[in-house]
C-alpha cells in the first residue's frame, strides 16, 4: 500500500473528481469480476449489491463524501441504518445468477465499506488528476511516482518510489495509481526547471518485476500481470476516464456499415487510420489525452472519436484516410472557429464548437459537442 495517506489528493480539484464519478453508470454484479479492469470507470457497482436502489444509496453516499469531503466515520454511521434497514448486512445465503448456486456471502460490513469508500474515492481523485495532468503538461511534461515511505507499502511500489518519466510514457498505462486495492500511490507533476532545482533526472524505465499468472474465474479471462500490480489494477483510471469524454461519431457523418464490438478491437486497418487522427493531435498511438485548441478550448482526444453507440467502429465516409487528414487540420488550424446552434436527430437544439478550415478548393467543418460530433466537406464557393 503507498503513496498520500490523506483524501483527498493534494492538488486535484474535487470538481474535477466529481466529475469522473457522476459520469458513471450503474451496474448490477455478484462477483467482483462481474465487472472487470477498465469497466470500473465507467460503471458504479458494488458486489452483491443486486438492486437499484442499494446501489442509489450507496453510491449518495459516495458522491456526499467526494462533494462534501465526508470522513471515513461519517460515511459509515450514515450509510449502515440504511443497508441494516434493506437487510444488506452481515452474512446471508444468496443466489449466485451466475452458476445458479446459493452461497454464503459477506454482505455489508465496516471492512466493506472502508473499501467501498477508499476504492471509489482514490480512484475518482486520480482521474481527476490526470485530466489536469493532461491540461498542464506543455508546462509539467514529467511524472514522478511517490509512494508513502512508512513502513506498510508493497515492496514493488517502495521501489517505483522516485521513477521520473515523461507523462505520455507507456509505463503509465499501467502503473498510475491506484496499482491494488487500498493503494495509495499517486504521481506528482514535474516541470524540467524543477527536476534541475532538485537536482532529479528522468529515470531509465525500470525492469520489469515477475509475473504472474491471473484468471477471472468468472469470464474464463486468463493473464499475466508484473508483481506490484493487483488483478484488475492494471490500467490507468485517468485514460479510460478521457475516454469516456471523447465525443461521439454522428450517424450523418460516418459509414455505417463498418464491424461492431469494443473500441479494443479494432481492426489492424482501423487502428492505423485512427492512430493517424491521433498523430496531428500529438498523441501517441492508442492514447487519451486532453488537447487545447488555439482558443484555449479543451477537447478529450482519444479513439472514442470514432466509436459509436453499443461499440460501432465510425469511419468518415469516402476516403477515410483523406478526409481524417481534413477534419484534423480543421480542428487544429482552423481558419475560423465558433459556436454554432444545430438541430439534433430527436429535435432539440444543441450549442456545438465549430471548426472552419479552407484549403485547396475545399471547405471543411467540424462540429463538436455533448452529444457527439459531426463533420462535412464542399467546394469552398459554395
Amino acid at each position: 500500500m503507498s503513496g498520500p495517506e490523506e483524501l483527498p489528493l493534494a492538488g486535484v480539484a474535487p470538481e474535477e473528481a466529481i466529475a469522473f464519478f457522476r459520469r458513471k453508470g450503474f451496474r448490477i454484479g455478484f462477483n467482483w469480476q462481474d465487472v472487470f479492469k477498465a469497466e470500473h470507470a465507467r460503471w458504479f457497482t458494488v458486489a452483491k449489491a443486486m438492486s437499484r436502489d442499494l446501489l442509489e444509496d450507496i453510491r449518495e453516499a459516495v458522491d456526499k463524501a467526494i462533494s462534501e469531503g465526508t470522513t471515513l466515520d461519517t460515511f459509515k454511521k450514515e450509510l449502515r441504518p440504511k443497508l441494516e434497514a434493506k437487510g444488506w448486512w452481515g452474512k446471508k445465503i444468496m443466489l449466485d445468477p451466475a452458476t445458479g448456486q446459493h452461497e454464503l456471502v459477506q454482505l455489508g460490513s465496516p471492512r466493506r465499506l472502508k473499501t467501498i469508500f477508499d476504492t471509489n474515492i482514490r480512484t475518482a481523485y486520480q482521474a481527476g488528476k490526470w485530466e489536469r495532468i493532461q491540461r498542464t503538461k506543455a508546462a509539467f511534461p514529467f511524472l514522478e511516482y511517490s509512494s508513502v515511505m512508512d513502513g506498510r507499502e508493497r515492496q514493488e511500489h517502495h521501489d517505483w518510489d522516485g521513477i521520473i518519466l515523461p507523462v505520455d510514457h507507456p509505463w503509465w498505462k499501467t502503473h498510475y495509481g491506484p496499482c491494488d486495492w487500498n493503494c495509495r500511490c499517486s504521481a506528482i507533476p514535474r516541470s524540467q526547471r524543477m527536476l534541475d532545482r532538485m537536482g532529479k533526472t528522468v529515470s531509465q524505465v525500470p525492469p520489469a518485476n515477475d509475473l504472474y499468472p491471473w484468471t477471472n474465474s468468472r469470464t474464463g479471462e486468463t493473464g499475466m500481470l508484473e508483481k506490484g500490480i493487483g488483478k484488475g489494477w492494471d490500467y490507468n483510471v485517468g485514460e479510460e476516464y478521457l475516454r469516456g469524454l471523447a465525443p461521439s461519431p454522428l450517424p450523418e457523418s460516418f459509414d455505417g456499415t463498418d464491424e461492431v464490438g469494443a473500441a479494443a478491437e479494432l481492426s489492424g486497418a482501423q487502428r492505423v487510420l485512427v492512430d493517424r487522427f491521433l498523430k496531428l493531435f500529438g498523441v501517441p498511438p492508442g492514447g487519451e489525452a486532453i488537447w487545447t485548441d488555439k482558443d484555449g478550448w479543451p477537447l478529450s482526444i482519444g479513439r472514442g472519436w470514432f466509436i459509436g453507440d453499443g461499440g460501432a467502429v465510425r469511419l468518415p465516409r469516402g476516403a477515410a484516410g483523406v478526409a481524417i487528414d481534413r477534419i484534423g487540420a480543421a480542428i487544429v488550424q482552423p481558419d475560423d472557429i465558433g459556436w454554432a446552434w444545430v438541430r439534433g436527430a430527436d429535435g432539440r437544439a444543441l450549442l456545438m464548437r465549430r471548426y472552419d478550415r479552407v484549403a485547396n478548393g475545399m471547405r471543411t467543418r467540424v462540429d463538436v459537442g455533448r452529444d457527439g460530433w459531426r463533420w462535412e466537406t464542399k467546394p469552398a464557393q459554395t
